[in-house]
């Protein structure tokens, strides 16, 4: 009998058992969920919904860049690279910078921008954190926009 292997794509609420790319075996199923052997090395009933069937590569961000001074812009470009070669980007902002945007853009009263991401703050630190907790949960993709 063969094993069947699932690659996971979200970890969700399951930080401790699961990583975004590796694969589990599963050891049994039922309904809408998979009983695997997490990275603590428990046995754990997953929802199928944080799974691709198979042994899935999924590309990883190996890197992320900003040319631009957070002091000098309210909104930051930030590039993305991920292992495949592709390329994303995205803008970064505070609540305080985006305020001071608005003030600037008297004629705006308001903007939807799905690529905008809004951190407590500016550094390199938590950007990453959040980067990287964009790409556990699966929502990197959606948080950014394809460089042509």
């Amino acid at each position: 009998m063969d094993q069947q292997i699932v690659t996971c794509c979200s970890v969700g609420v399951y930080e401790h058992a699961l990583k975004r790319g590796n694969q589990y075996i599963v050891n049994n199923e039922r309904d809408d969920k998979y009983r695997i052997s997490g990275n603590h090395g428990r046995l754990i009933w997953i929802s199928k919904a944080h799974f691709i069937d198979g042994n899935i590569t999924l590309p990883y961000l190996k890197e992320w860049k900003s040319e631009d001074d957070p002091i000098d812009y309210d909104l930051l470009e930030v590039d993305l690279i991920f292992s495949d070669g592709s390329k994303r980007w995205c803008l970064i902002t505070t609540p305080s910078k985006l305020i001071h945007y608005f003030e600037e853009q008297a004629h705006l009263s308001g903007f939807n921008i799905s690529h905008l991401l809004i951190l407590k703050e500016i550094n390199h630190e938590v950007i990453e954190q959040t980067l990287r907790y964009l790409e556990a949960q699966d929502r990197l993709t959606e948080a950014s926009v394809a460089l042509k």
